[in-house]
């Protein structure tokens, strides 16, 4: 993206929160935030973590870069050591040229493919860290720079609200769900009273 004018970069921002303001499923806006992500930063490999409710560890990773048979043979989800956990603790992206070089950087797994750049940014929604967006490689660029990182900082926040939106949506139907059931409970009650 950045080598995108800023004015197109800006739009496909706007139209990125539009579509996932518009999304009612968790699982579909999670997929659709990677998405979006690796898109608009040029990013090769993208990865969404959600935290645990007590954010301690994560629960759900969503993957966009790899195939299905690399994403399997990695196995479970990444305990959040590392360069992944100071992510979730510190309050600022994490823009990094060279993974290996950190010293707080724990390797990669069995199995997973070769990374050197990360750019980070937490996912916050009513005041806790939701989740994580994780991008690594810029395609055509040694490094991600400050304009991807703004990128994703915007992403974030309208990631944050996209979720809060379906976890809304999930939670008014399952009450419209409680409903109809405590209705026809209360018809079927009249009915053998009468």
């Amino acid at each position: 993206m950045s080598g995108m004018a800023s004015g197109d970069g800006d739009r496909r921002l706007i139209e990125a929160g539009m579509a996932l303001a518009s999304e009612l499923s968790l699982d579909a806006v999670l997929q659709r935030i990677v998405e979006l992500a690796v898109d608009l930063t040029g990013a090769r490999y993208g990865a969404l973590g959600v935290l645990t409710p007590g954010g301690r560890a994560i629960q759900d990773f969503i993957t966009v870069g790899i195939t299905p048979e690399e994403r399997a043979a990695l196995g479970n989800p990444p305990v959040g050591h590392g360069l992944l956990g100071a992510l979730t603790r510190e309050p600022h992206p994490i823009r990094i040229p060279n993974i290996a070089a950190v010293p707080r950087s724990v390797g990669f797994p069995p199995n997973h493919p070769p990374m050197r750049s990360l750019l980070g940014a937490r996912i916050i929604g009513r005041g806790a860290v939701f989740g994580n967006i994780y991008l690594t490689d810029k395609r055509g660029a040694e490094m991600f720079d400050e304009e991807d990182e703004r990128v994703l900082v915007v992403l974030a926040t309208q990631a944050a609200i996209a979720v809060e939106n379906a976890r809304l949506y999930d939670e008014t139907e399952r009450r419209g769900r409680e409903l109809q059931r405590l209705q026809v409970y209360l018809l079927s009650y009249i009915a053998v009273s009468l």
